[in-house]
């Protein structure tokens, strides 16, 4: 089986990435179909790996999953440090209110999205992406997972909360129903239209166009309110390893095609809690042994899915040649370790966000 190694993105990266943006589909904003906008991303990227940060400010941290034999770029994923930085981060938050009529004896409850800012400033895992013939033996865990072991490496880089914005439904055509019953009306574009100026501007259209009272949720189509909170179902599977991390839906939706938001405590996320810091003792040629997530401690970070025999009293391990290259470590240098997860049943369908 090959590993794959998980690595940060570099500029030479742009047309793997865009090969992957096309491959993508409607409805994953940070992963814009143009070579100028990644472009722009790959910099942004660049120059924050390089920053001296104390605390998290408008850095963008993205990454690859490539096939080390072949050279492809076989998926993407990223963080940005705090959202809203630099424009506001909007959410439809769904709130349930009751009304009484006790002359009639009638009780009606009912929901309504209410446009709000409360995830402002959180970290937000985003722009991940697998290829269709990479969703297997673990890719999936590994170019999500892998974050997290950055992010505890570097936790003063990150906000106390980690949150991430799940693609919710669209069709094949790029149509939503969310989006039909709700922006549509205001916006005066179609789903894909509006998507695209989300990477492309500073959003201040939303600020300019969203209604500002609250949107009744029994008025909306049906069609609408079965998928509000819901992930496309290319998503479930991403959606589901976070979920085996300690996210948690928190009844907040994206405002253009009503999918769900999941956080969690930075510090209760499995990955970040499990891991352990580990000083290679010895490098072998062969290594038979559990697999594990490790990734080397450098802001050149790697991360690959391998055997590795560990000695959790010493917090020592002994890992393979072939594994010690790929993580570009030494004998006597540290890495870090968590156990690995079983992936979602419905794995091979990995796309979110």
């Amino acid at each position: 089986m090959t590993m794959m190694l998980f690595r940060r993105a570099k500029e030479t990266d742009l047309a793997g990435i865009l090969h992957l943006a096309e491959q993508s589909g409607v409805g994953l904003t940070t992963l814009p179909k143009s070579r100028e906008l990644l472009a722009k991303r790959l910099a942004w990227s660049a120059a924050s790996f390089e920053k001296s940060v104390q605390a998290p400010k408008d850095e963008y941290y993205l990454f690859v999953l490539e096939d080390p034999d072949s050279g492809n770029i076989a998926g993407t994923s990223a963080i940005e440090a705090a959202t809203g930085h630099d424009a506001p981060f909007y959410s439809y938050k769904i709130l349930k209110h009751s009304r009484i009529s006790h002359s009639l004896n009638i009780r009606t409850d009912y929901e309504v999205l209410s446009l709000v800012n409360d995830n402002q400033g959180h970290s937000e895992i985003c722009t991940l992406f697998l290829q269709p013939d990479y969703r297997k033996n673990g890719n999936g865990l590994l170019l999500s997972s892998a974050r997290f072991l950055f992010i505890a490496q570097y936790s003063n880089r990150f906000a106390p909360t980690i949150m991430a914005e799940i693609r919710g439904t669209c069709d094949d055509n790029g149509r939503s129903p969310f989006w039909d019953a709700v922006g549509q009306h205001f916006f005066n574009m179609d789903f894909a239209a509006a998507d695209k100026l989300t990477t492309a501007t500073n959003k201040q259209f939303i600020a300019d166009l969203m209604p500002r009272n609250p949107v009744y949720i029994q008025l909306l189509s049906q069609a609408a309110q079965d998928i509000i909170g819901k992930p496309h179902q290319s998503a479930v599977a991403a959606m589901n390893i976070l979920l085996r991390e300690g996210f948690r839906y928190n009844n907040y939706v994206d405002i253009f095609d009503g999918g769900p938001t999941v956080e969690a405590p930075k510090q209760s996320i499995r990955t970040i809690a499990a891991n352990s810091l580990m000083v290679v003792k010895n490098i072998s040629d062969d290594v038979s042994s559990k697999r594990f997530i490790l990734a080397n401690t450098q802001m050149d970070f790697r991360a690959t899915i391998s055997q590795t025999i560990v000695n959790e009293q010493k917090n020592a391990c002994i890992l393979s040649k072939e594994t010690a290259d790929l993580l570009q470590v030494k004998q006597g240098e540290y890495i870090r370790i968590v156990p690995l997860q079983a992936e979602p049943a419905t794995s091979t369908k990995v796309r979110h966000e």
